[in-house]
């Protein structure tokens, strides 16, 4: 499993240094939905996507496809 984990790094995730921002993202979105399911968190997922979108340098178009699901 450890050599799957250093792959993973290594490879699928660019900029990796940013994954304790990630973090700190995440951590509310998790914390709002433990407190409360409902919870709307959608302008921190938005936050994350964007953020997503410039790690891998997505384009416009390319973001319209990810975000139209196709």
């Amino acid at each position: 499993m450890r050599s799957f984990s250093n792959y993973m790094k290594q490879n699928l995730i660019p900029g990796l240094a940013d994954l304790k921002f990630f973090e700190g993202l995440v951590s509310p979105i998790l914390a709002a939905k433990a407190a409360e399911p409902e919870a709307d968190v959608a302008a921190l997922e938005r936050e994350i996507d964007q953020l997503v979108y410039r790690l891998y340098g997505l384009t416009r178009e390319e973001i319209a496809m990810v975000e139209e699901g196709g």
